[in-house]
């Protein structure tokens, strides 16, 4: 039991770094952040058990981390598609204008 809060706790380290980001880099969500922060916690912690109890019955070292690499991909994943702006358009949007500029106009 100790392993899986320990494993739960350092696959949430990524989720929560982005949140913290998003909130830095992408501050104009109103009062919908209020909101979103839990519930992004919430799902990102059902996502963690259901891949904990997954990866108990992977016998594979190397299948194993790539799936955990996978999984904690998609929580990062989820995190920015849950975070709201308010007048702006969405995380990704703008993130995906920064890298390409010039590409979706």
């Amino acid at each position: 039991m100790e392993k899986a809060v320990k494993t739960i706790l350092l696959a949430m380290i990524p989720s929560i770094l982005a949140i913290f980001l998003l909130i830095e880099y992408f501050p104009y969500t109103g009062l919908g952040r209020i909101l979103s922060i839990p519930i992004t916690l919430f799902f990102n912690i059902i996502i963690l058990l259901i891949s904990l109890l997954i990866t108990r019955k992977i016998k594979s070292k190397v299948y194993k981390s790539f799936y955990w690499i996978t999984v904690i991909s998609i929580s990062v994943l989820v995190a920015i598609i849950m975070h709201p702006q308010e007048n702006s358009p969405s995380v990704l949007s703008q993130i995906r204008e920064l890298i390409f500029p010039h590409t979706f106009k």
